[in-house]
Order: structure tokens, then C-alpha cells, then sequence
């Protein structure tokens, strides 16, 4: 039999520390998805976004269900055009998103030190995943690494 979610759905929540059928009130959503109430009623109207509906006027969202709906709305950009690392005409490749734990292993630092470095200005600064998620880009990594 099939698990009813992924494990990258499973890692995500794990990560974020919540669980995947844990309720949210549109109030609780709009702040994890960090959009306006209204917004959350839109996407409801629209069925743009899956929940539960309680009562008449009562509907609640489960932790997958927000999940999803951040999963099938990321966006990647590509980083700023750098003639020197692509060949002309072409775009640059989109630049992976590196979590904490995998800058530790590239860096040898722990969390703490990348944590100081950073506020210091002496690291690359981190890229906000989600309200509770952030991890770093990896060429910025690499250079800084190179730059040591």
C-alpha cells in the first residue's frame, strides 16, 4: 500500500515543525502561508487551495494541505546574469538551495559559528524558504569557501 504522502512532504513538515494533519484556523494559515486573511479567502473561493469546511461558516486548513499548496507555489529564479559563468546567449542554471545541516558539512562550522559569521557579514546571508525555513545558495557557499 502506498504512504499517503511523500517523503519530501514529510521531511518539509518535519522541518518546520509541524505536523501534517495539524488544523489551522484561516487566521493560524494566513500567518504560516504569511498572506492577508483575505488572501486565504480567495484561494478558498477559488479552489485554489485544499481545506476542510467544519460548518457553514467554519473552515479549517490541515498542515498538508498548506504544504501543498506553498509546494505548488515555489517559484526558482535564476541568479543575476554573470557573463563569466555561462556561455553567451544561454541562461545561467537555476542556483540549488542548501540547508543547514549540508552547509555545516561543506563548511565544518556549526550552526552557531555560521550563525555569527553571518550576523558578522563574514558569511553569505540566508534565503528565507518559508516563515520557519531558510537555507543558503550554494554557489554563494562554494565561494565563500574558495575565498578562505
Amino acid at each position: 500500500m502506498d504512504k499517503p504522502f511523500t517523503p519530501n512532504l514529510c521531511e518539509l513538515a518535519d522541518s518546520m515543525g509541524i505536523s501534517l494533519y495539524q488544523r489551522f484556523t484561516p487566521i493560524e494559515a494566513s500567518l504560516f502561508l504569511r498572506c492577508p486573511l483575505a488572501e486565504i479567502t480567495k484561494l478558498q473561493a477559488n479552489h485554489q487551495i485544499e481545506f476542510i469546511q467544519l460548518t457553514e461558516k467554519q473552515t479549517e486548513f490541515f498542515g498538508f494541505q498548506l504544504l501543498n499548496h506553498l509546494l505548488g507555489n515555489i517559484q526558482v529564479t535564476a541568479p543575476a546574469n554573470n557573463s563569466s559563468n555561462h556561455q553567451s546567449g544561454t541562461s545561467p542554471p537555476a542556483d540549488k538551495i542548501i540547508r543547514s545541516k549540508e552547509v555545516q558539512e561543506l563548511t565544518g562550522l556549526s550552526r552557531t559559528t555560521i550563525w555569527r559569521l553571518e550576523r558578522e557579514g563574514k558569511f553569505p546571508a540566508r534565503v528565507p524558504l518559508t516563515a520557519s525555513n531558510v537555507g543558503w545558495r550554494l554557489t554563494d557557499v562554494q565561494e565563500w569557501i574558495r575565498k578562505i
